[in-house]
Formats: C-alpha cells, sequence, structure tokens
C-alpha cells in the first residue's frame, strides 16, 4: 500500500527518510522505464528494449527484468544482486506530481506510508526552522534532473521513430525441457534500416551523440539469454 502526499514542512516536519538498496517493491514489474543516460552503464547488465503506447504512439525505453509478466528476477529478495542501478531507483520514497496534467509546476510528494519514513532513523527533511534540509534539497534536485532526462529521452524516442529505426521484434526462448516463450510487443533498432541510412541522416545520428545509445541499445540484447537463465533458476528454486 502507498499513501502519496505532497511535501510540507509543517506536516512532515520531523520526518526522516532511510536510504537502502532494497527493491523488492519492484517485484511484479519486469520492464523498467529508463533514461537515455543509463543505456551505457545498464547495457552490461540488462536488455534494453523499447515499448509502444498503443494510445499515444510514444515509445518508452525499458530495461529488461524479467521475460514474463509480474516477474522481476531481480527484486524478489531485499538484496539487489547486480553492480549497475537505473537512476529512477532512487526516488523512491519521494516523487513529483504535476499540480495539473498541463501545468509544469510539480509538487514533491512522499509515500508517507514506505518503511523508508519513520520519525527515528535516516536524514531529516527539514531542519528546526521548518527549512529544507541539504539531504532534501539534493533529492529534489535529482528528482527534477530525472524529469528532464526523461523528456529528452521521450524527444529521443520520437526522433528514431520518425526516422523509422524502431521495429517491431518478436523473441522465442527455449526455458527448459519442452517449455517455449514467445516475447511479443517489444521494439528494437532496425540495424538493416541504420545501415541503408544515407550519410548525411547516418551523420546526423553521429553529430547529436545518439550512436553511442544505439550500439549500448544492440550489444543489450545478448543479456536475454542470461536474463532467461536466471528467470529458470528462479522458478527451480521457488
Amino acid at each position: 500500500m502507498t499513501n502519496i502526499v505532497p511535501l510540507h514542512h509543517q506536516q512532515h516536519a520531523t520526518l526522516k527518510v532511510q536510504d537502502n538498496k532494497d527493491f523488492s517493491r519492484f517485484k511484479e514489474q519486469h520492464l523498467i522505464p529508463i533514461v537515455v543516460q543509463d543505456f551505457i552503464p545498464l547495457a552490461s547488465e540488462f536488455p534494453i528494449v523499447f515499448v509502444k503506447n498503443t494510445e499515444t504512439g510514444q515509445f518508452t525505453a525499458v530495461a529488461m527484468m524479467g521475460i514474463k509478466p509480474n516477474i522481476n528476477v531481480y527484486c524478489q529478495t531485499p538484496n539487489w544482486p547486480a553492480e549497475v542501478i537505473p537512476s529512477s531507483f532512487f526516488n523512491y520514497p519521494l516523487s513529483l506530481v504535476r499540480q495539473k496534467e498541463d501545468d509544469d509546476n510539480c509538487f514533491v510528494c512522499i509515500d508517507s506510508d514506505s518503511a523508508m519514513v519513520s520519525k527515528d532513523q535516516g536524514q531529516a527533511l527539514f531542519d528546526e526552522k521548518g527549512e529544507q534540509t541539504d539531504y532534501l534539497k539534493a533529492r529534489t534536485e535529482h528528482l527534477l534532473n530525472l524529469a528532464e532526462r526523461h523528456e529528452q529521452t521521450n524527444n529521443i524516442m520520437q526522433y528514431f521513430a520518425n526516422k523509422k529505426l524502431l521495429t517491431l521484434k518478436s523473441l522465442n526462448l527455449n526455458l527448459g525441457g519442452e517449455e517455449k516463450l514467445a516475447l511479443n510487443g517489444l521494439y528494437v533498432i532496425d540495424e538493416k534500416r541504420l545501415e541503408a541510412l544515407p550519410d548525411d541522416e547516418f551523420n546526423e545520428l553521429r553529430k547529436k551523440g545518439l550512436l553511442p545509445l544505439i550500439y549500448a541499445h544492440l550489444s543489450s540484447m545478448h543479456q536475454i539469454a542470461r536474463l532467461a537463465k536466471m528467470h529458470i533458476n528462479l522458478s527451480k528454486n521457488k
């Protein structure tokens, strides 16, 4: 259960937040939205793919942490097993919420029911004068920076779509024995389309700094086999 409320210096004057790497709250989320700044560091651990909102047509970049819905193989226990972590994992229990749907002004909110929030342990959010502590200022700055990065990522995804570089990919996995799994609804960069781009369009990708992102994404697809193996091991241990 969550209780997301706007952060207020009077109502939450004594609250503290404990930082930890217990990401088990994501255990039923197998696709984690990421920003382009995550591509290169995360590519060594997670397959990076794109999913399409069927209503808006907007593409979202995601890190695959499971091959089946509702099973994140990395977050089944409080112990995070990987060396790299998506930027968004550091938000909680704080978040940004728009005041209005068409308004850029945002509230900093907190999940007051989170186990990371208490009055006894952790980093204080407000000082004795009701002013934001340096900790809260830094956390707020991270939220704002990440919101900007998500907007930047959305723009890049739209650029890839406009260039027709995204293609629907179906993956067939062998989970041992006779069990097979087909992964559908995932988009990847079309390598043939990329290679066929005219020189001026390819150079445009290079000048925009997008080639390292594309190659990180393509390289990350080699992690799917390892992800499937992790799923098999998790199933065996249940």
